[in-house]
């Protein structure tokens, strides 16, 4: 009988919908800049009280079809612009056109976000929180990485190589990353550790980072528990464009004389050259680099290449992109600094922060990376797209201790399916399925393999002017070795809302699961390094949490613009190193499940706009309370996180300050003792000049302005000061 009643439904459904579509109409336009009536690009325009959401392209140009017939208003929305509405009058099949003209204001939160939905959507629509980072505030502070731009976000701390959002990560030696890193929406973490390897990104053809924060895992399974980090690379160029980007600098000397170790001045320099352009119907993109580092500690240097390419064939209703990238860094693998008698050190002090134990000067590791994915989008009409991925992504590393050596080779082969389906203008269904196999031989832990499988759907409802509702859910499953265990099988919902009582506020909520399994490294690793030994075990649960947050978006003046939001992670099983001291000099790690833990917290940002938006200013503050459920805070997470910065244009010149503050770890879990290893707060200020000609733009850069003196994982000293130059020239 149900049966029989759902396909009736359908069969309505299915003869109805023409008779819909006749009464709907389209509108068209083209967004403009009020003050110099140049096109704006990514303006995201939405038919309020429906789904239906388009983004202007590059002449600013935009088109919106199946809009119901009848007086409707058209949000209108662009980081760096203030939001406004628009009146229209759709008529049954027929087409209105309209010219929108957006008043800049340099406060503005937004943009333009694929993570959230696996589609792109505006960030201001978003149930969760999201900052986007686009390609000038990602180049202005010279990284040699992506890492090195993504440190400066909202809530974002790196603990060693983790990435914290909101503390979700703490340290986990390399291993079992809780944040996901996409590259254009395709997964990119190591296959055999989960670690996040940010040299294999094509830094200068990024056009935008998004960090999505709180847990990812109803559209993107495991390793999404603490949040999600898209790196999105730019589209082929229209015309022919070629970018050279030169970078050199030198280190400082240490802050106490005591700890300088070399006779000689420590630099670092780079090279990265890439050329765009379109052929016929097919645009490309090449880039290479080249990089070297003394390093400013010991046995720290690192020799750097690598290359991307990306290509594009597009039409009115399919587009079909190849990306390919591979880097390889050579480096000194020193885990920590030395501590009396260890070094040749004639002050026999207790400890040489920039110097390394004599038996850790001559090993090596070489690191060999490659992603490369395929995609095709196709328009099907009747408001059906679809969207196919083929994925491979390989690490390929060894460390040469001297004596001994270890490496590891993991390749991952992924496939996905997704389909968009605009059922009606007030409901968007999104539904897909995702697979992906990993192969991993190492000496560490032996051959393994993991087998991921996983479906996910997901509604959005348009159902009044002033809400937006959000619904769905993913199932995993993943084998290891080819069984498929009961534990490793997850259902990971999520809900979420957004209230826009007028078009300068958003409010926000959400509430979803997050789940990550653990990683072959944490499984299985077993060896003896450098006084570590780490002991394996298999019998490790998989990491779920539940997260939510209510946050506020609002444009309070021209000026002044706050977002603020309250949010929580209840852990189950949360997976954290344990450290035992067995003997001198000998210290045990292994994996072990926390049968609960959480974070509660608070974030706050401001942005401020003076002197006709010559004058700009933001202030990132985060709050956090953790537990390990025995009533102790989690360890490696700061209870209080700033981030400030501010930006003066003086026309051809412009002069940015940026600071980092983060509070001392309550907690830490290998040197404990703080009479021998002191923890002490993260305070960190950078500046940076730069002076432009056209698109010639010279840059000069000081990092840790004030040399501060600190660490975040024990006995491994965070880089000194150091001074930066930059000439970047596009023709």
């Amino acid at each position: 009988m149900i049966r029989r009643s759902l396909l009736s439904g359908l069969l309505i459904l299915g003869t109805a919908a023409p008779a819909f579509a006749q009464a709907d109409g389209a509108v068209s336009g083209v967004v403009l800049d009020s003050l110099t009536r140049a096109p704006v690009g990514t303006a995201a325009l939405r038919v309020v009280g429906t789904v239906l959401l388009t983004f202007s392209d590059d002449s600013g140009r935009f088109l919106l079809r199946g809009v119901p017939a009848g007086a409707r208003r058209l949000a209108v929305e662009r980081i760096g612009y203030e939001p406004r509405q628009v009146a229209v009058s759709v008529r049954p099949g027929a087409r209105a056109t309209l010219e929108i003209v957006l008043q800049p204001r340099a406060v503005m939160l937004g943009g333009v976000v694929a993570s959230v939905t696996k589609r792109e959507a505006s960030a201001g629509d978003a149930p969760v929180s999201v900052s986007i980072m686009d390609e000038p505030e990602l180049r202005q502070r010279l990284p040699a990485t992506v890492a090195d731009a993504v440190a400066y976000a909202p809530s974002v701390q790196f603990v060693g190589e983790n990435v914290n959002i909101r503390g979700s990560s703490g340290y986990s030696r390399g291993t079992g990353s809780r944040v996901l890193l996409l590259l254009d929406g395709v997964p990119a973490n190591a296959g055999d550790s989960g670690a996040l390897n940010w040299d294999v990104l094509p830094l200068t053809e990024v056009e935008r980072v998004e960090v999505m924060k709180g847990a990812g895992s109803a559209l993107y399974g495991t390793s999404a528990l603490g949040g999600v980090v898209n790196v999105v690379t730019r589209a082929p160029p229209a015309e022919p464009v070629t970018r050279v980007r030169l970078r050199a600098g030198f280190y400082d000397d240490a802050h106490h004389p005591e700890w300088i170790w070399a006779d000689r001045t420590l630099g670092y320099s780079s090279a990265e050259l890439s050329h765009g352009r379109h052929i016929g119907r097919l645009g490309v993109w090449l880039r290479g680099g080249l990089g070297t580092d003394d390093g400013y500690r010991q046995n720290s240097d690192l020799d750097r290449s690598n290359f991307a390419a990306r290509f594009e064939l597009g039409g009115a209703s399919d587009s079909v992109s190849l990306f390919g990238s591979w880097a390889r860094e050579e480096y000194g693998a020193s885990l920590m600094w030395c501590v009396r008698g260890q070094c040749d050190d004639p002050e026999q002090l207790a400890y040489q922060p920039l110097r390394v134990p004599r038996d850790g000067l001559d090993d090596r590791t070489r690191s060999d990376k490659a992603r490369a994915y395929l995609t095709h989008d196709r328009r099907w009409g009747g408001g059906v797209s679809s969207f196919e991925r083929l994925s491979y992504g390989r690490n390929d590393w060894e460390t040469d201790f001297g004596d001994s050596q270890i490496g590891a080779v993991s390749d991952v082969f992924g496939g996905e399916l997704k389909v968009d389906w605009s059922a009606a203008s007030w409901l968007l269904l999104t539904l897909g399925g995702e697979g992906a196999y990993t192969d991993v031989d190492a000496d560490l832990f032996g051959r393994h393999d993991l087998t991921d499988v996983a479906a996910y759907a997901q509604a959005e409802l348009g159902l009044t002017p002033w809400l937006t509702l959000t619904g769905g859910a993913r199932g995993d499953i993943r084998g290891v070795d080819g069984r498929f265990k009961s534990d490793l099988k997850q259902l990971s919902p999520r809900v979420g809302a957004v209230v826009s009582p007028d078009a300068l506020t958003r409010i926000r909520t959400s509430l979803g699961r997050g789940y990550r399994a653990p990683t072959v490294a944490e499984l299985f690793t077993a060896t003896e390094v450098g006084g570590f030994l780490v002991v394996p075990n298999d019998s490790l649960r998989p990491e779920r949490s539940w997260a939510g947050e209510v946050g506020v978006q609002r444009l309070v003046t021209s000026w002044l613009a706050l977002d603020v939001a309250g949010f929580f992670y209840e852990f189950r099983d949360l997976i954290e190193a344990d450290t035992v001291l067995r003997s001198e000099g000998v210290i045990e790690i292994s994996f072990d499940n926390l049968p609960q833990a959480s974070i509660v917290g608070l974030e706050a940002i401001a942005r401020v706009s003076f002197l006709r938006d010559r004058l700009l200013g933001q202030a990132a503050y985060t709050f956090l309370d953790t537990d390990d459920g025995n009533g102790e805070p989690l360890a490696y997470r700061p209870k209080h996180l700033l981030t400030a910065s501010g930006q003066l244009d003086l026309g051809a010149f412009e002069l940015g300050l940026d600071y980092r503050y983060a509070s001392a770890f309550e907690k830490v879990q290998v040197f404990t003792d703080p009479r021998l290893d002191a923890v002490v707060p993260m305070r960190v200020l950078d500046g940076h000049l730069s002076y432009q000609i056209g698109d010639q733009i010279l840059r000069l850069q000081v990092e840790n302005a004030l040399n501060h003196s600190y660490t975040t994982i024990e006995r491994n000293l965070e880089p000194i000061r150091r001074y930066t130059v930059s000439l970047e020239i596009a023709f």
